[in-house]
């Protein structure tokens, strides 16, 4: 859910353009609740208790949220979890937790941001300004754990700085042989630069952790927020634990059960979609120098992307022109959220009217957490990359044709960045730990699952497929051109409903279906 970071940021770009709460139901006090681990091997974690402390003494942490958690309302805390939970017994890594408070008293509600790579501690800040409501935040402490391998977490490291920014900027492999030598050669970077969490960083254990950090609240049941790749440990979390699930929401959910090339093939669409509405939107109120109906505009917009390739644009980094690539990755953020539409038809005019590449690399960083300095905030392109490559199976070369040639047949102007997923899984030189699969989180409290119709990144029948896997899935739809729905500007269908759901339990009724504002 990196567009929560990017629009609480991109406002500034906005202006260079322009010159009585319920609370949840009772629990045992943290300090009485006695929690078996599910094994004994693992009792010594289970153990421990979060040890909220200030923040301002924890440089990164402090870095990460830009000086925020030097407030009184952030605590922050570290909980120990296993490297291997097939044998606990070798090596441990540390969860960085972070805490935002409104309220004594109030109980703990995980979080989880998206991605894979999305941390939960640099996007905190932006959540309770953006995202969470004065409602839901009066009943609850909203608690950003980054996942092992992400953040602040043994962050899995590939890339340098300047890597980064070269394979950013680079067009994809065009061929399979070219995919699978790429990925080879990018996962040996991780293993060495990180052989422990290039190989430990995948979902499965990742999940597993999230039931720890669970025991050191003082939690005998898990009240969760998963938004996008979130709902997928989310959903992980409730199969593997169901007896421990409290008030979970999975908002713009993954199908768990479907290969990486089916997910590529639903986000190319997806996007491929959006676009449309984008091109229409912008040539109706005159803000792109693209003319005609839907397809000539899309087939001008591809050609101009091509012509990047051999000649890529200046922009106010004279060390960094606007690559397809980039320029492509800029424009792919910005059709996440219709909010941020004005920006992408404004960089893309200054692109292709003024020949400068300023606006749309500004947001590719923006979306990759590079800073000014050239840094990387966090590594969300590197957790990103190992996360994937450990949670999904790679499909045989003949399945994973039949799924490009319908990519590209029907996203034919952006399918080509999307095809042919399982070279890379296939190319990566550690064994995969194969953590997608169908759920169905037998005896598990209600969760609520929430679609957005014309959601690009995660398609509204993933989030039908999902509802139905859970035995105890409720379907929340909700009509809109954004990735995820809820939020304080979602409107008060959807805000009350997932807040009553988390504050009182209120299952909305079946059918429900809520609308987000027009931008």
């Amino acid at each position: 859910m990196k567009n929560v970071k990017l629009l609480a940021t991109v406002g500034a770009i906005t202006l260079l353009l322009s010159a009585c709460s319920t609370t949840p139901q009772a629990r045992v006090p943290e300090e009485t609740v006695q929690i078996e681990a599910p094994e004994p091997a693992l009792q010594t974690f289970y153990d421990q208790r979060a040890g909220w402390q200030n923040c301002d003494g924890d440089a990164s942490v402090m870095d990460f949220t830009d000086g925020r958690a030097a407030e009184k309302e952030f605590k922050c805390a570290k909980v120990t979890v296993p490297l291997e939970y097939e044998n606990p017994g070798n090596g441990t890594i540390e969860l960085q937790l972070v805490k935002y408070s409104k309220s004594a008293g109030a109980e703990p509600l995980v979080f989880n941001p998206g991605g894979p790579g999305g941390s939960a501690v640099s996007s905190l800040p932006s959540m309770v300004d953006y995202t969470f409501t004065e409602k839901l935040m009066a009943g609850y402490d909203i608690v950003a754990v980054d996942p092992r391998g992400v953040g602040l977490s043994a962050p899995v490291r590939c890339l340098t700085a300047e890597e980064t920014d070269e394979f950013r900027a680079e067009d994809a492999p065009a061929t399979v042989e070219e995919i699978r030598e790429a990925s080879r050669k990018l996962g040996q970077a991780c293993l060495e630069k990180s052989p422990e969490m290039a190989r430990h960083s995948d979902s499965e254990s990742a999940m597993r952790d999230m039931d720890i950090v669970r025991a050191a609240l003082g939690q005998e049941k898990l009240d969760y927020m998963g938004f996008s790749y979130g709902t997928f440990l989310g959903a992980l979390y409730a199969d593997t634990f169901p007896q421990q699930v409290g008030r979970f929401v999975l908002d713009g959910a993954l199908d768990p059960s479907i290969p990486v090339d089916e997910v590529a093939e639903g986000q190319a669409s997806g996007f491929e979609n959006i676009l449309a509405f984008w091109l229409d939107a912008g040539s109706k109120k005159g803000q792109i120098p693209l003319k005609g109906n839907t397809d000539q505009m899309k087939e001008q917009l591809g050609e101009w992307l091509e012509t990047l390739e051999d000649e890529p644009l200046p922009t106010a980094d004279s060390n960094r022109p606007l690559t397809k690539a980039l320029a492509t990755s800029a424009i792919l953020a910005l059709m996440y959220d219709d909010s941020t539409w004005n920006v992408a038809w404004a960089g893309l005019s200054q692109a292709m009217s003024q020949k400068d590449g300023s606006i749309l690399l500004q947001v590719a960083d923006l979306y990759a957490d590079r800073q000014d300095d050239g840094s990387y905030k966090t590594n969300s392109f590197d957790a990103f990359t190992v996360i994937n490559s450990l949670d999904y199976k790679a499909l045989d070369d003949e399945q994973m044709q039949v799924y490009a040639d319908r990519i590209l047949r029907n996203s034919p102007l952006l399918g080509e960045g999307f095809i042919y997923s399982s070279a890379s899984i296939e190319g990566w030189p550690v064994e995969s730990r194969d953590t997608r699969r169908e759920v169905k989180a037998s005896g598990a409290d209600p969760i609520l699952v929430i679609g957005t119709t014309f959601d690009p990144a995660t398609p509204y029948y993933w989030a039908e497929s999902l509802a139905k896997q859970l035995e105890s899935g409720h379907l929340l739809k909700v009509e809109g051109l954004k990735h995820t729905a809820y939020s304080r500007k979602a409107g008060n269908c959807v805000t009350d409903s997932v807040d009553d759901f988390m504050l009182a339990g209120k299952v909305p009724d079946e059918g429900k279906t809520c609308q987000l504002p027009k931008q």
